[in-house]
């Protein structure tokens, strides 16, 4: 079986994993920890990184950090993972969702404006699948309608927005170490801002709200959003190993493009020209409809694993009230007809020709 998407780990994660061990610091207090903060800050070159559990808790804090009252409305993708929509209701705000842009599939920033009411205080967005958001729009509407901006950058590590970095776009970004994601803790997220009010909040509130100064003497409600030692030596390891897991990653989407362009039957994303794309997943939409979950069958019968689009979130249970027929045309149409093929950063060209063949085979079938 070709697996969907399998972690790239390099000898040094084993080596910061055995050293973390040897010191006896397994749990959120070892140096691995502040070494990866520091690591990421610089990368992005952002004043303050903060590790965190995962990339929900990151967004949970990030949303708590801005200090919005209960009835406020955050704008929020009508197609993205979960989690940013359940953060944002479990922390008690409305929310006001927005279709996606057929070509980069994130929000539509033309449809914005339209729907910001005197209730709304804040935009998360996503960098979905990749392709960043287009930050000369949304930094507009930002200063037109004195907004916040919370970036979720799980799905885009390393891309590019002209020459401004990913991860770099809102007043606090997150970002994600899934197992899947293009750099990995296994699991675990980080929280990226220059602004060190944002910053001294979200540390307090990941640390149960206990004071900084003082030792067990809480000054808020908080949690225990923290990443483990352990977590953070493998993500040392990762930013290490960047540039090799770049050139990698680029390779494999070159390859792909190429040997899938000529099937007239699906569609490769588009990127637009500012857009310095990060390859997480490969995604084809298939221009027949109904046709998705048979081809997802018929690769898996050939021992390729796929994975689906992700539902709009509107189809959740807990938000399908806001389903409105027509409201959300393009999330439903792209969710129903893409898949994801797989995008291991160490899957070989010869896996790669094949998954190609068979994807041909399959059309040529039907």
């Amino acid at each position: 079986m070709i697996n969907f998407f399998e972690p790239y780990l390099n000898k040094s994660a084993k080596k910061n994993i055995s050293k973390a061990i040897d010191d006896n610091w397994i749990s959120s207090q070892g140096k691995f920890i502040k070494v990866f903060e520091k690591q990421l800050a610089k990368f992005h070159k952002r004043k303050y990184c903060l590790a965190t559990s995962n990339c929900t808790s990151a967004l949970h804090l990030s949303i708590l950090s801005l200090d919005l009252k209960k009835n406020d409305e955050i704008i929020c993708p009508a197609l993205s993972f979960i989690a940013p929509a359940n953060m944002i209701k479990l922390s008690g705000h409305k929310i006001k969702f927005i279709d996606i842009d057929a070509k980069t599939l994130n929000i539509d920033l033309n449809l914005i404006e339209n729907n910001i009411t005197k209730k709304t205080k804040a935009i998360l967005f996503v960098n979905h699948f990749g392709h960043a958001i287009d930050f000369t729009k949304i930094s507009y509407i930002k200063k037109k309608y004195k907004l916040k901006i919370i970036e979720d950058n799980a799905e885009s590590f390393g891309g590019k927005y002209k020459n401004k970095l990913t991860g770099t776009l809102g007043d606090i970004s997150t970002l994600s170490f899934f197992g899947n994601k293009i750099i990995t803790t296994g699991e675990g997220g980080a929280i990226l801002t220059d602004n060190k009010k944002l910053y001294e909040k979200c540390l307090v509130m990941r640390d149960h709200g206990m004071s900084k100064k003082t030792k067990y003497f809480f000054t808020m409600p908080g949690f225990n959003y923290r990443m483990t030692n352990l977590q953070a030596a493998v993500g040392v390891s990762q930013i290490s190993g960047w540039n090799i897991i770049k050139k990698k990653r680029e390779i494999q989407m070159k390859l792909y493009y190429k040997l899938l362009s000529s099937i007239n039957d699906i569609k490769l994303r588009e990127f637009e020209s500012w857009c310095t794309p990060a390859h997480w997943f490969l995604t084809i939409t298939l221009k027949k409809k109904n046709l998705r979950n048979k081809l997802i069958k018929y690769l898996r019968d050939q021992s390729i694993e796929t994975r689906p689009m992700i539902n709009p979130i509107v189809n959740a249970v807990h938000f399908r009230k806001y389903n409105l027929k027509g409201l959300f045309r393009n999330s439903q149409l792209i969710s129903q007809n893409s898949l994801h093929l797989p995008s291991s950063t160490n899957l070989s060209k010869k896996q790669i020709h094949f998954i190609c063949k068979k994807v041909k085979l399959f059309f040529h079938k039907y």
